[in-house]
Order: structure tokens, then C-alpha cells, then sequence
């Protein structure tokens, strides 16, 4: 479990020395906050799951007196130039999200607030415009300030660093003066002007809205002037309405005279002497009926002798 915790202060103590320092404002005091908190956290961890490390370390670094309500640093205070008028509670909101590098809900917990009051938090203390909408370039040039003063340190602050995480580990709160140092702050980059551009981006940005809108609106009033008085049609159109004419049976392919031409029994309806079945065709196709076929001559008259049996012609054991 030691060589775990030696890693993760390892990981942590130059993110946490600026953290201390920038929030106190002053690199003495935020360093003595860092030594106890080490030595606070080496005893915690072995009863801390390891995934609440993070949160855990920067609670009992945020729990110290000098880093829990700091004032407005004073000019000539260590801290980094680009948060030096906060106050502390919105300094550490930002140095949460910023230095410790937690996100949201973790940086909440440690503050021991919810997730929504310390996004408002964050939101205020963040860099504005002229016009109060916030400027994303400003936080970010502030943040690469941040890191490039991290990744800077001297070698002095690195070996004190070093010496504060070792006795740490041995449950040691050692003072700071057995480890000097010959620079006493730590030296951020300066956080270059907001460009012109962005500050005078919001002086065309709403005119520029308010020409788009007024494009919309007579575009949209445009696709109604047929509806506007003399817009679309003349006065003098009117719209003429006309009934459709009676439906008419179709045409026929032929006349009567042709169906007669054609009909299938033509021939009999022509004949000379067919004047007497056309006066009862019912009786008359009845009586074809009953008359009788015509006897077939062409038959053998052979086959009518034989006896439908064959009784008298069976031979028996008798006749053998």
C-alpha cells in the first residue's frame, strides 16, 4: 500500500503545490498546507477505496485554514496573475476544475456542494467579455498559463517536493526549512491581452442577428402575398364554373343490322317454310325430341341371336 500512495502523491504534489500556492498566495504557507495534507492522506488511504484517492487528497488539502478562505491576494502575492482579483471561493472553484484537474461532481464533493451550485460558481468566476458572455479564449489561455507554471518549477521547489512526500510516508510533518529554496515563487508565464477581436466581436454580433432576423420575417411575408389585397390575382380574374355534359351510353361496335347478319341462327330465321315452327318453337323443339332414331342397318345380325346367357351351352363332367 506505501509504494501505491508513494505513486500517487508522486503524481499529485506539483499540481497540489500550485494549487496551494495560487489559492494562499503565498508559496510558505501553501507548501506547509501541502506537508500536512500529505501526512494526513498517508494515514487515510489504507482505509480509502482507491477510485476516491483524488477526492479524498484535494478535501484535506482544501481543509486547511490557510487555503479555505483566503481573501483577495494583494499584488505582490504568489499567486497566478490571471486569478489574483478573485476571491477565494471562486479562485478555488476555478483551481478545482483547472490545477486539480477533478471533474465536476468530484470537484463538487470536495467543496461539499451539489453539481449545479458549483457550475454556477464556476461560471461566474470565469472570464467575461465586455458584453458578460463568457470568453473560452481567456479561460484557455489562462489554463495553458497554469500548466506551463507547473511543468516549470525549479529544481529547488522539486527536491522540497520530493523531501515532503518521503516524510509523508513516515507519518512526518517535517518543517519547511530543511528544504530552502532559492526562488521563492513560482514564475507563471503572463496571460497574454484578450485580442481585439474577441472584445469587438459582440458590437457587430447583434446587428448582424437582428439583419438575419428581419431577412427571415419579409422572406416569410413574401410566401403570403397572394393573400395581400391586389397581391396575386387581378381584379378583374374571376374563375368561370361549368357543369359537365350527361353521361352518354358507348358507342357500339356495330348496328342492329350487323347483330342480325351475324346471329348464329340467320339460317333458319330466312327459311321459306319456317313460318310454322316460329308460331310455337317450344312445341316444335319438344317434338324433335320424341321422334325415334333411325335404325342402324349397318349392324351384324349375328350378334342379335346370341343369348344374352349362356345357359344350356355350360359343359359338365357328365357330357365328358
Amino acid at each position: 500500500m506505501s509504494s501505491a500512495v508513494a505513486a500517487f502523491l508522486r503524481g499529485v504534489e506539483r499540481r497540489a503545490a500550485a494549487f496551494a500556492q495560487w489559492q494562499s498566495g503565498d508559496i510558505e504557507t501553501g507548501d506547509a498546507a501541502l506537508a500536512a495534507a500529505m501526512t494526513d492522506f498517508g494515514q487515510l488511504a489504507t482505509n480509502t477505496p482507491f477510485p476516491d484517492w483524488p477526492r479524498r487528497f484535494w478535501a484535506q488539502l482544501l481543509a486547511a485554514p490557510a487555503l479555505r478562505a483566503p481573501a483577495v491576494l494583494p499584488d505582490d502575492a504568489d499567486g497566478l496573475p490571471a486569478l489574483a482579483g478573485l476571491s477565494g471561493g471562486p479562485r478555488v472553484t476555478v483551481l478545482l476544475r483547472m490545477v486539480a484537474g477533478l471533474p465536476e461532481h468530484e470537484a463538487a464533493a470536495v467543496l461539499g456542494v451539489t453539481r449545479a451550485t458549483y457550475r454556477l460558481g464556476l461560471q461566474r468566476a470565469l472570464p467575461h467579455r465586455e458584453d458578460g458572455s463568457p470568453d473560452p479564449e481567456a479561460w484557455r489561455r489562462i489554463a495553458e498559463a497554469a500548466q506551463a507554471a507547473i511543468r516549470a518549477l525549479p529544481p529547488d521547489r522539486l527536491a522540497r517536493l520530493a523531501g515532503l512526500r518521503e516524510a509523508a510516508l513516515r507519518g512526518q510533518v517535517p518543517p519547511l526549512r530543511r528544504f530552502p529554496l532559492q526562488r521563492a515563487v513560482v514564475a507563471p508565464p503572463p496571460v497574454e491581452a484578450a485580442a481585439p477581436a474577441a472584445r469587438t466581436r459582440a458590437r457587430w454580433l447583434w446587428p448582424a442577428q437582428a439583419l438575419v432576423l428581419l431577412a427571415m420575417l419579409a422572406a416569410l411575408a413574401w410566401t403570403w402575398r397572394d393573400a395581400w389585397p391586389g397581391g396575386g390575382l387581378d381584379d378583374d380574374t374571376t374563375i368561370r364554373i361549368e357543369a359537365l355534359p350527361d353521361a352518354q351510353a358507348p358507342a357500339a361496335t356495330y348496328d342492329a343490322e350487323v347483330a342480325l347478319l351475324t346471329a348464329p341462327d340467320f339460317d333458319l330465321l330466312t327459311e321459306a317454310d319456317a313460318a310454322t315452327w316460329r308460331e310455337d318453337p317450344a312445341f316444335y323443339a319438344w317434338l324433335s325430341t320424341q321422334i325415334e332414331a333411325p335404325v342402324d342397318d349397318t349392324r351384324d345380325a349375328h350378334l342379335d341371336a346370341v343369348p344374352d346367357t349362356a345357359d344350356g351351352m355350360e359343359t359338365t363332367d357328365a357330357d365328358l
